[in-house]
């Protein structure tokens, strides 16, 4: 592991500053002290980062994400934002919301096939008025976004397809490392410092975490808990981590044991509810009011719990849990509350 770097926040803000960005997200997102969860599992402080609350089309993490992703496409001057996601994408609904806001009309082609029963945030990509496509697998999808990209042109229109974007993976951890920022500002206020970072991530925002702890020189840690068995964990964050480095301008490296990240709280597949997932739900709804989705943050929160009810953390440790929205799978998966 290579030794902390110790820059200021202004510096790091300056950095980030760097790159293009528009101004789409509701940022500086509440920090919740969970003190009634704590209690209940008898475990560390544990603050919330209220990320869910970033405003457009229900909030969510990739709100901000966007700032950076759109402020690159805005380069080529679209006037049609075309993106391929899965079928019940949070980064689709935010990312048509976002486009409504800055006036591109959206075509999102989905992984999957249309449900009889339309909702979640399917329901909301449609309220929000995308024209939405289907495509059996990857490999349709493909070429589906380039033949509607076709389409859009031969009509005189501007597409962009936001897949191709080469700010698609960086954003996200620029983003994070931003919220880390946020993170440690909001604790210091009160005179606390993190300890540890829980976030459901695939190696995205989960570098701009870890990036953040080395270049505060900060003692905390990152454990990132990921929503699919698909990838190669440590070597596809480092990735995104030095790309986001070199992005930004700076003389350090990640290297792949540094990165800690998990799969073991997948359960029978990715999109498909845990029962410790949505065991976490129910808690942070019965002892917080707050709203977890059982895809993502139930399957983050389930880390954290075991963890903690494995004994990993003192009393008086300070954990941060961030909550990355996708608020509305609560509704797709109404069956699993009644």
């Amino acid at each position: 592991m290579s030794e902390p770097v110790a820059m200021s926040h202004n510096q790091i803000r300056e950095r980030i500053a760097s790159l293009p960005r528009l101004d789409i997200a509701l940022k500086n997102t509440p920090l919740e002290e969970a003190r009634n969860l704590s209690r209940t599992l008898g475990g560390p402080r544990i603050f919330v980062k209220r990320d869910d609350l970033t405003g457009v089309a229900l909030g969510g993490n990739k709100l901000r994400n966007l700032e950076f992703r759109l402020a690159h496409a805005m380069k080529d001057d679209p006037d049609t934002v075309i993106v391929g996601l899965d079928l019940q994408s949070n980064s689709a609904r935010q990312t048509v919301g976002a486009c409504n806001k800055l006036g591109l009309k959206t075509i999102l082609v989905l992984e999957g096939t249309r449900p009889n029963n339309v909702q979640g945030n399917l329901l909301i990509d449609y309220l929000l008025g995308a024209d939405v496509h289907f495509a059996a697998d990857q490999r349709e999808q493909r070429t589906m976004l380039d033949s509607l990209a076709a389409q859009v042109r031969e009509k005189g229109g501007r597409p962009h397809i936001l897949n191709d974007n080469p700010m698609f993976d960086v954003a996200s951890a620029v983003a994070y490392l931003e919220v880390a920022l946020e993170v440690v500002e909001q604790l210091g206020e009160r005179g606390l410092a993190p300890d540890c970072f829980y976030m459901s991530s695939s190696g995205k925002g989960s570098a701009g975490i870890m990036l953040a702890q080395r270049l505060l020189g900060a003692g905390f840690s990152m454990q990132a808990i990921c929503a699919t068995a698909e990838f190669d964990l440590p070597s596809r964050t480092v990735r995104i981590a030095n790309e986001t480095i070199a992005a930004l301008g700076l003389d350090i490296e990640i290297a792949e044991d540094e990165v800690v990240n998990t799969d073991a709280f997948v359960g029978a597949g990715y999109g498909i509810p845990s029962d410790t997932g949505d065991e976490a739900v129910r808690l942070f709804a019965r002892t917080e009011g707050i709203i977890l989705d059982p895809i993502y943050t139930g399957k983050a929160a389930a880390g954290m719990i075991a963890h903690i009810r494995e004994g990993r953390f003192k009393s008086d440790d300070v954990i941060v849990f961030v909550h990355t929205g996708g608020t509305p799978a609560i509704f797709t998966w109404n069956e699993l509350w009644v």
